[in-house]
């Protein structure tokens, strides 16, 4: 019987198990990577800041010192001959019409005469006071930044001296005089009664809507002081008559003072060199060259001041009170400017927009509105192209897309995510602002981001 034999496979195959992939654990090595990648852009990221408006002043109340211009309403007189002048009104003094003023000596009879009989003149113990009360005051104000007011007060009070002895002198020397010389000496009566001065700049009777920057260089308008003794020509302008105590201050405007100063009505005020305050009525105005200046007007103490012209002030304003944000939350934004008669009674605007076939439809956008533009209201420029026509309600009028201004704002955050609001400003440090209340898109516990940058309109805000 033949045998069988089994015959064994030597080649073995291992069985390899099918990849079994666990979803739970996916799961959470999807999860701790997206953990580790936000933790990690978070920690290089600067943390967006929120911020609750509140109301507040800024600290400041006084302004640094303004160089501002003196006006008056001022006459000038000119020389009726030409000759050598005697003052006989002491500068600074008030006359009434028919006074007389001043003598011109055609022949110079009258200055040698004086020369003669007055050597040796003295002056009455009232009139000395006033010399010593003007020199007084003079050394309360004097500038050493401003040497050249020692010569003014110099020859302001030579002057005033020879007219004190001319005025003496006057009716005594008279007699002394023959026809021929009576007839070469001219005496000046005051055509209209006010303050009498013989310091002259050339701004006489100059008004505040003349006003323009070179006005405020002094260098450009210098004093000239006339005196006693000496020789004027026919024409020349010999004195200045100042008819009203009504005067002016007016200086300009810095830019950041056009907002700070809106709504003032009144100012208080120091002169710079002594302890003089003066208040009156405020008002901002567009001078000759379309700048802004300011001017307050004084109904007294005009007297003391009758001599100078450019003074060196400190303006006092209180502090206004409103909503006090950073610096850092104010955000520009750019607006279409379109007139207010456009403006449906829902505060909308009609706007006309094509579509890629030509066709037409009229969309409604929010109107900005403005409590303080009278004309004007706006359309956020980044929703609709320029070059569109906004539609007047029931007309046909329309009014193209074109002109943008930028208007300052914050991110208000109260719905949880950023929306523009405009915001009025009253006045401004380096580090904060003061927002009126009336006419700003917020209020007070609003909450508003703090820095601005890091965010745009429309973000989700977590806090």
């Amino acid at each position: 019987m033949a045998k069988t034999h089994s015959k064994k496979n030597s080649k073995v195959t291992t069985y390899r198990k099918p990849l079994n992939l666990n979803v739970g654990v996916v799961i959470f090595a999807f999860i701790f990577v997206y953990l580790v990648a936000s933790v990690v852009i978070y920690m290089g990221k600067e943390e967006v800041h929120i911020y609750e408006v509140a109301e507040g002043t800024l600290t400041d109340s006084a302004y640094a010192d303004y160089t501002a211009l003196i006006l008056r309403d001022e006459t000038v007189s000119t020389a009726d001959t030409t000759g050598y002048i005697n003052y006989y009104i002491r500068d600074g003094r008030k006359v009434g019409k028919g006074d007389l003023v001043y003598t011109i000596d055609e022949t110079g009879k009258m200055l040698e005469l004086f020369d003669q009989n007055t050597g040796e003149s003295s002056l009455p113990s009232e009139d000395l006071q006033e010399f010593k009360a003007e020199a007084a005051q003079f050394s309360l104000s004097y500038d050493p930044m401003d040497f050249a007011e020692v010569y003014d007060m110099k020859s302001s009070m030579q002057s005033s001296l020879l007219e004190y002895v001319n005025a003496n002198a006057l009716e005594e020397l008279a007699g002394q005089l023959n026809s021929q010389d009576t007839a070469n000496f001219v005496k000046a009566y005051a055509a209209k009664s006010g303050v009498v001065s013989a310091i002259l700049d050339g701004l006489e009777g100059l008004s505040p809507e003349q006003i323009k920057a070179e006005h405020f260089d002094s260098s450009a308008y210098p004093k000239k002081i006339l005196g006693s003794g000496q020789g004027v020509e026919s024409g020349t302008p010999v004195y200045r008559t100042i008819q009203s105590e009504t005067w002016h201050i007016v200086f300009p405007m810095k830019e950041a003072d056009v907002n700070r100063f809106q709504g003032v009505e009144r100012m208080n005020l120091t002169v710079k060199g002594s302890a003089q305050e003066l208040s009156g009525p405020f008002e901002m105005y567009i001078g000759a060259d379309g700048n802004t200046y300011g001017k307050l007007t004084f109904q007294k103490y005009m007297i003391q001041f009758v001599n100078k012209r450019y003074i060196n002030v400190q303006i006092h304003v209180e502090n206004l009170t409103g909503l006090k944000i950073p610096q850092s939350s104010v955000v520009y934004k750019n607006f279409y400017r379109v007139p207010k008669e456009y403006v449906t009674d829902g505060k909308e605007f009609l706007i006309e927009v094509y579509a890629e076939d030509g066709t037409m439809t009229v969309q409604k956008a929010d109107a900005l509105t403005i409590i303080n533009d009278e004309e004007y209201c706006y359309l956020d420029s980044s929703k609709f192209k320029a070059g569109l026509h906004v539609v007047k309600m029931d007309s046909n009028d329309r009014f193209q897309l074109s002109q943008t201004v930028n208007l300052p704002g914050v991110y208000n955050v109260n719905k949880g995510y950023t929306v523009f609001r405009k915001i009025h400003i009253l006045e401004e440090s380096d580090e904060y602002l003061i927002v009126s209340p009336l006419d700003s898109g917020i209020s007070a516990y609003d909450h508003i981001i703090l820095n601005s940058d890091m965010v745009a309109e429309g973000d989700i805000i977590y806090y």
